[in-house]
């Protein structure tokens, strides 16, 4: 019976410890495991916000030229707008309540980066 019971609490602290380190690997090029695992336990909102602007935390598209107020741009980006980006990727940090807008070198494309505190909204 004891043998039984430490195995069990054994394969439990393997279990959790793995299930901690479960983390999007997109996620990785920013952040360290443990830092991940650290902001799931400690700042839950965080950790969701960040992991679901991987999918809605960006969008990229044509430069729409003429259409109403002229767009002020954040900066310039020299990457490939065709490739399968997310802000992590791209460089770029999230800002609560300030949507920036970033041009691609040599392109008609830009990216539009969504406000943090707007990420979670979007379904």
């Amino acid at each position: 019976m004891l043998k039984r019971t430490i195995l069990f609490f054994l394969l439990s602290v393997a279990f959790y410890g793995y299930s901690q380190e479960n983390h999007d690997k997109r996620l990785l090029e920013r952040y360290s495991n443990e830092e991940l695992t650290s902001m799931q336990n400690n700042n839950p909102e965080e950790y969701e916000i960040i992991v679901h602007a991987l999918k809605v935390g960006i969008s990229i598209g044509d430069i729409q030229d003429g259409k109403g107020k002229e767009i002020v741009y954040n900066g310039e980006l020299d990457k490939d707008p065709s490739l399968d980006h997310t802000y992590i990727s791209l460089g770029l940090e999230l800002k609560d309540d300030a949507y920036q807008y970033y041009k691609f070198k040599g392109t008609n494309k830009m990216v539009i980066v969504r406000p943090k505190n707007y990420i979670t909204k979007i379904k």
